[in-house]
């Protein structure tokens, strides 16, 4: 059982047409504002790879919480602190199996996105700035079902807060001397917050990939990939749609598409874009850290029992 979350209906748009298809992401350049989502299954909702894990592995509660504008939603009730322990020890032992295979060191951020690609549960969630991508990810599966790609500034919250700690509306933070913070030194402590991943930091980020850090991960770069670190019992749809009634938000949409336009979806992508399943996945001899990962990757599941 996983939560549903009939919210997001406040900003979709139901896709029907081809032509939608290439107006909304095929004729669509990539920028740094918006981020895309595609889920191959329109009744899933936006949760990490490891909450699913989480809550199919226990026995849990569930009740209805109020997760904004009293919009009320089923919810497993989870002790966040067993969550939170788990899922950074299944990071550490990934660590720790990426240095025996002769990984160099690498940051936590690093560890995590590593992880989520090659097959291991974390709290990340995928996006990509790329809406083709998503779209792929969106109609490669599940031919059956009705898909959906979600769009959003992933960063919408990152710029918040700087402004906020910015202006000093929500208070003045010290430096480690004792002295108060100028503006610009509020704006990056909050930046430094909302952007890196600290197992002690904010329970939802988002990481600023540093392309130097992920030139080894082909799978990554091709993907396009992009981030959103959510631990936390309430979905990331939460933050995406009930935010605001107003339907005209910019950043945020939901796309529905019908489950018929996927094979044609499909040959577009592939024929036009050249985006397909060994582009998204590439070979070995594409990745050439791929044996290292995988092999890494299947001595946590067995230690895990994933």
């Amino acid at each position: 059982m996983f939560p549903s979350f009939d919210y997001r209906q406040w900003y979709q748009t139901d896709v029907t047409t081809l032509g939608q298809v290439e107006k909304l992401f095929l004729d669509v350049e990539p920028d740094d504002e918006l981020y895309f989502r595609g889920m191959a299954n329109y009744d899933f909702v936006c949760i990490s790879t490891f909450y699913r894990y989480f809550i199919n592995s226990r026995q849990l509660k569930w009740s209805e919480k109020d997760v904004g504008f009293k919009s009320m939603v089923l919810l497993p009730e989870i002790d966040m602190e067993e969550y939170k322990s788990l899922s950074f020890r299944i990071l550490d032992d990934f660590y720790d199996n990426l240095l025996t295979q002769g990984s160099k060191e690498l940051s936590l951020d690093t560890i995590a996105y590593l992880a989520q690609h090659y097959g291991l549960p974390t709290d990340l969630i995928d996006f990509s700035y790329d809406p083709k991508i998503a779209l792929y990810f969106a109609c490669c599966e599940m031919p059956e079902h009705d898909c959906s790609v979600y769009m959003f500034d992933i960063y919408a919250r990152v710029k918040e807060m700087m402004q906020l700690c910015g202006s000093g509306r929500i208070g003045y933070f010290c430096k480690p001397d004792g002295t108060l913070m100028n503006e610009q030194e509020r704006e990056q402590h909050a930046k430094q917050m909302c952007t890196e991943l600290d197992r002690d930091g904010l329970p939802t980020i988002t990481p600023i990939i540093a392309i130097d850090d992920i030139k080894y991960g082909q799978r990554i770069l091709n993907q396009k990939g992009a981030f959103i670190y959510h631990r936390n019992s309430v979905p990331m749809d939460q933050l995406m749609y009930t935010a605001s009634t107003h339907t005209s938000y910019q950043g945020r949409r939901v796309y529905k598409i019908s489950k018929e336009l996927k094979p044609s979806i499909l040959q577009t992508l592939d024929e036009k874009y050249e985006i397909n399943e060994s582009f998204v996945y590439p070979s070995l001899e594409a990745d050439q850290n791929l044996e290292i990962i995988e092999k890494a990757v299947a001595k946590t599941k067995e230690n895990f029992g994933l």
